[in-house]
């Protein structure tokens, strides 16, 4: 059914050619925009996808992206201690402890709201169609648009100093004797990470400093790494800079230096320390490295506005055409104890 309306003959049909070709091509321009970044691959696409074992037989990602909720914020259940109810019992006419243990709570994320837009011009528009048209503008702009929306998350995942209104920081939830999702980890001693400290060791006096990764790096990292598991529960993924990463790979002997085959079957190449896979990232901080659980720790993103293409907006008094693009979410942690950062202090 034709849809007319007083003033819109004109324009009707680049309305219609650009919701239905900006339908078409998002959703590859977003995946590829992800990629690009490791930190955003880990908790949004494809890198995640391996770590989690979402590979079909083709060895394509089956459930790359992050978890979808919806809500006024993001709920995450924690545990903080064990129960205190378990004992030994002199006889089996011993008293069964009757202890009422109260180890879970709720915590709260807010959702952090971030936005783009594609704006084209009527004139452009009409200039960059037909035999006259070399490349797609709409797709240029479409893919400006995202990659940028998605760089500026990927960097507030890693930088500690980002905008108020951003996403938690890995450098943030990595922490200890601070107040995260509303618990405080000077009131549960759990709910912090140990850097390199020795476990055990009181929230205020738990350091993730390092001497000189050519010093000691790799020892440090040792450190690090137990630190941040639990039996058979250990870190699944770590991220750091190119600068540490090249001295890591440098340091290895040729009979030692392996590579991680899941992630090589999706294009992308990492080491690994204790058969967790090792990435570099831009964005991340100087002299830094994580060790991630990501069983524990993920993005969350609200249904309605993951990478969400709305509809145009035309102008009433423009030659314009304005496409919001929305993204919603929030980095969350349900055990900080299981995952670890190590600070090059040198």
């Amino acid at each position: 059914m034709a849809l007319t309306s007083a003033g819109a003959d004109s324009t009707r049909i680049y309305d219609e050619l650009l919701v239905t070709t900006a339908e078409a091509i998002q959703p590859g321009i977003v995946e590829n925009s992800i990629n690009a970044h490791p930190v955003a691959s880990i908790f949004l696409g494809n890198i995640g996808a391996a770590l989690n074992s979402a590979i079909g037989n083709t060895g394509a990602p089956e459930a790359a992206g992050a978890k979808s909720m919806t809500g006024e914020s993001i709920r995450v259940n924690v545990k903080l201690g064990k129960n205190e109810s378990v004992g030994w019992l002199a006889s089996g006419y011993s008293q069964i402890s009757m202890d009422t243990s109260d180890t879970a709570r709720g915590t709260r994320a807010n959702y952090k709201l971030a936005a783009g837009s594609v704006v084209i011009d009527g004139s452009t528009l009409r200039k960059n169609s037909g035999a006259a048209q070399v490349t797609s503008i709409l797709n240029h702009k479409q893919n400006d648009t995202t990659s940028s929306l998605v760089d500026m998350v990927a960097e507030a995942m890693l930088t500690s100093s980002s905008a108020p209104n951003s996403v938690t920081s890995l450098a943030t939830m990595i922490s200890a004797n601070d107040s995260i999702q509303g618990l405080s980890g000077a009131t549960f001693a759990n709910w912090n990470s140990r850097g390199v400290s020795a476990k055990g060791t009181a929230a205020a006096s738990i350091s993730f400093t390092s001497g000189s990764f050519a010093a000691q790096g790799v020892a440090d990292m040792r450190i690090a790494f137990m630190n941040a598991e639990e039996g058979s529960i250990k870190p699944n993924v770590i991220l750091t800079t190119d600068t540490i990463y090249r001295y890591y790979e440098g340091s290895l002997t040729p009979q030692v230096r392996f590579e991680d085959l899941r992630t090589g079957d999706l294009s992308f190449s990492a080491l690994r320390f204790k058969n967790a896979p090792i990435f570099h990232d831009p964005f991340c901080a100087s002299g830094t490295m994580f060790f991630l659980n990501t069983e524990y720790l993920e993005m969350v993103v609200h249904t309605a506005a993951n990478w969400s293409q709305e509809e145009e907006k035309t102008s009433i008094n423009q030659d314009g055409v304005v496409i919001p693009l929305l993204w919603m979410g929030n980095l969350v942690c349900s055990n900080r104890s299981l995952q670890g950062t190590l600070i090059d202090a040198a």
